[in-house]
């Protein structure tokens, strides 16, 4: 079952994603191919991906970080909603859920706009802040280990 934004009933959720919902094909595709895995707790509400892109495109959005990729759901809502010029980073420490979500932005013709680094999502960042990326993010996700989530915040 796809996780839920809100905890409503089965009714009104089948009511919103009739009427205000619109997930492109290859969206769904990844959504129900990481709903077979174990963790697919993990995956975003369809609805949420939508609200991010949204946002996303109504600031104008251009470069965009993720803390925590799984299978790529999130970042492939982003990149599909942002301009060509747009670029990705996402961060994760699990090799085989990424792949997943790699197969999906190149299918999306998006590979290139979406750049991956896989390892502890602290040591990136850090080494990131180092390379002077302060600031260089227009918009960030914060979706990884809950332990980490403060310090992920203050990078």
């Amino acid at each position: 079952m796809t996780p839920r934004t809100l905890s409503v009933t089965d009714t009104v959720q089948d009511y919103l994603r009739q009427v205000g919902f619109r997930e492109p094909e290859l969206l769904q595709r990844l959504r129900e191919e990481t709903l077979r895995l174990s963790g697919a707790n993990m995956l975003l509400a369809p609805e949420q991906g939508q609200l991010m892109a949204l946002l996303a495109r109504l600031i104008g959005v251009a470069s965009y970080l993720e803390v925590g990729t799984f299978t790529g759901y999130s970042a492939l809502a982003l990149v599909l909603a942002l301009g060509p010029s747009s670029r990705i980073v996402t961060c994760d420490i699990d090799p085989d859920t990424t792949r997943i979500a790699q197969r999906y932005w190149c299918e999306a013709g998006a590979g290139d706009r979406i750049e991956l680094r896989v390892g502890p999502a602290l040591s990136t960042l850090d080494g990131m802040l180092a390379q002077g990326k302060r600031g260089a993010f227009d918009m960030a996700f914060i979706d990884a280990d809950k332990e980490n989530l403060l310090a992920y915040y203050e990078r």
